[in-house]
């Protein structure tokens, strides 16, 4: 018996690690280990996703671009950028002219993205590591912020989403509408396994209420997330 009881609880061990560290990728671990993580596949981490250029500019770069139409030269800075995805994309837009700011706490995935983005597009993107829940800015200081998959991995989703908040510039006389906040929350099969990091729907647009912000759309989005497009009112 004492051997089936081993055999018990080394595989309950292993679930647990492979919950903690595959599926929920660290979340519960702290910042610092999903930065660690992170950065251990940062030179493969494109390819790991399998990323499609053409599809990445058809369900962000060009409808972001869009929605910058008024305001072509708008910086942007990019939440928890990564490898860069969102400034790559966006920056092959004819239409933006605007420069980017990547924020992250991965130094090696920040390194990949300098590398892979400085030399294309000189003068219109840099980078600084910094905490998402701690963001380096002014109030109302930014007219558009982005953040994509990286809520759930922040330790309070929620503060982090008011961080997020809190340095969009709001409505003005000069822009009536309001800055551009663009964010994910993970709906896939894996959020199921992921309490007090994710949201349902509902509970998705009952936090967004509690902030000042204009709903403008949620939409399914590479089939795991739902892309969160909202607006800061005065």
């Amino acid at each position: 018996m004492l051997w089936l009881l081993c055999l018990t609880a080394i595989f309950l061990i292993g679930l647990i690690l492979y919950w903690q560290l595959i599926i929920a990728e660290g979340a519960y671990l702290g910042a610092p280990l999903v930065a660690l993580l992170y950065d251990w596949t940062a030179e493969r981490y494109n390819a790991i996703k399998e990323y499609d250029p053409e599809a990445e500019s058809a369900t962000l770069g060009q409808p972001l671009a869009r929605r910058l139409s008024r305001q072509p030269h708008a910086t942007v800075l990019d939440v928890a950028t990564g490898t860069g995805r969102l400034p790559l994309s966006l920056l092959h837009q004819p239409r933006y002219q605007g420069q980017i700011i990547g924020l992250d706490r991965a130094s090696k995935m920040l390194a990949v993205a300098k590398r892979d983005l400085e030399a294309q597009f000189p003068g219109r993107v840099s980078f600084i590591q910094a905490d998402a829940m701690a963001l380096p800015f002014a109030d109302d200081s930014l007219p558009v912020v982005t953040c994509l998959e990286a809520l759930e991995f922040l330790p309070n989703p929620e503060q982090g989403l008011a961080e997020l908040v809190r340095v969009l510039k709001p409505a003005s006389a000069a822009n009536p509408a309001g800055g551009w906040l663009v964010t994910t929350n993970r709906i896939g099969w894996e959020a199921k396994l992921m309490p007090g990091k994710t949201w349902t729907r509902a509970q998705l647009e009952a936090v967004l209420q509690r902030f000042p912000l204009r709903f403008v759309d949620i939409q399914v989005w590479e089939t795991i997330y739902d892309l969160i497009w909202v607006r800061k009112a005065r």
